[in-house]
């Protein structure tokens, strides 16, 4: 009989223990489940609001020129603390301080709001007095004053077509130099 009143209360410590660590150990994973669940939605939601329409950033540039870069959608995200901009339908100007401007289009952009540097892409175009270039890519760099438009470039201006795989203009001193990116390449112009 002590025997069977041991086996039958050292039972029902048993399933007290289960019924214990059910109420309280599994419960508490469940809630982590669902807090976790419930801060991805948020953070859904918070992505969400990045969204922009009609941004435009106007910015003053230490030579007295000024840079004005806008879109119809953007979308902010954050890289390392640095707020970058991927643009959609982007038209930016470069006013240089005598006033010339250079007028760039594209598809899509990214745009680093602290250097101001700016990657063009799809369906790039540069407008400059009677000077026109279409291409693939084109990199606004800031920090060198300096863009290097690539990829299936092609100028179009003083009555001449020049196809070459790149051009890089110094926004100060208005050197342009075109470039094949194989030597054995050459660089291809045709008079209109």
């Amino acid at each position: 009989m002590k025997i069977f009143l041991q086996v039958f209360l050292f039972s029902i410590l048993i399933l007290i223990s289960f019924f214990f660590y059910k109420q309280y150990f599994i419960k508490e994973e469940i809630v982590e489940k669902v807090k976790i669940e419930k801060k991805i939605k948020e953070d859904e939601l918070i992505e969400k609001k990045n969204v922009i329409s009609n941004l435009q950033y106007n910015v003053e540039l230490e030579n007295n020129g000024k840079y004005e870069i806008k879109s119809s959608s953007s979308e902010i995200i954050y890289e390392g603390g640095v707020e970058i901009v991927f643009m959609e339908d982007v038209t930016a100007i470069f006013t240089d301080d005598q006033n010339r401007k250079i007028t760039v289009k594209s598809e899509k952009a990214s745009f680093n709001s602290i250097t101001y540097n700016t990657k063009f892409m799809n369906n790039t175009k540069i407008l400059y007095e009677n000077h026109k270039i279409t291409s693939d890519k084109i990199d606004f760099n800031f920090k060198e004053n300096n863009i290097l438009i690539s990829g299936n470039v092609i100028y179009t201006g003083l009555n001449k077509e020049i196809n070459t795989d790149n051009i890089k203009i110094n926004l100060i001193t208005k050197d342009v130099q075109f470039y094949m990116n194989s030597q054995n390449e050459k660089i291809k112009i045709t008079s209109n």
